[in-house]
């Protein structure tokens, strides 16, 4: 079993990425082998809406996101974790986002992606509103279900300005852990 880990955080030890390690540490603990990327540190274009993909459902592009395809189609489960930036996915996942779409259901009621994968959603914010987390929990679930993914866990954690503000709190820490140690149950 393997699970692909997305951090669209631009900081690849930041809150989000710590977080997301916790919940890798419990898909471990589980046995699923886990990926962890970075997409602040990937070489992702923006789209360029040339609709070419439509066609011939492959971008015209090369860049990392050959890569991401690939490890999207070989992984049993897919993680993706983004902070709240202005109360919004950040821009590197929007990017993905936008990028996957010759993977998409859209073009002709098929996706690129094979049947059976998992999906796990993820948000983190500075503020204490769960509105936020909430809005970008649902982008990410919206993004797998046009990929045929079935979203199978969540997790939010509100008040975090720093890796401090995590650790002091074990509860939710012990939920992430949580999360990926019995993802395959749920």
């Amino acid at each position: 079993m393997k699970a692909l880990c997305i951090i669209s955080s631009p900081q690849e030890s930041g809150n989000t990425a710590y977080i997301t390690g916790k919940i890798i540490e419990g898909m471990e603990a589980a046995g699923i082998r886990a990926e962890k990327v970075c997409l602040g540190s990937m070489n992702i274009h923006y789209c360029r809406g040339c609709g070419i993909c439509e066609k011939t459902r492959r971008c015209v592009q090369r860049d990392d996101m050959d890569t991401m395809i690939e490890s999207m189609i070989a992984a049993n489960i897919i993680l993706i974790a983004s902070p709240s930036y202005w109360g919004d996915i950040t821009g590197q996942l929007k990017v993905f986002f936008d990028r996957s779409t010759p993977l998409c259901n859209a073009i002709n009621g098929t996706t690129g992606i094979p049947e059976g994968k998992t999906g796990i959603a993820v948000a983190v914010r500075r503020g204490r509103s769960p509105g936020e987390n909430m809005h970008i929990i649902e982008s990410i679930e919206h993004y797998f279900g046009h990929l045929g993914i079935a979203p199978k866990g969540r997790y939010m954690i509100e008040g975090v300005g720093a890796i401090a503000d995590i650790i002091c709190r074990q509860e939710k820490i012990d939920e992430a852990y949580g999360l990926g140690l019995n993802i395959l149950k749920s």
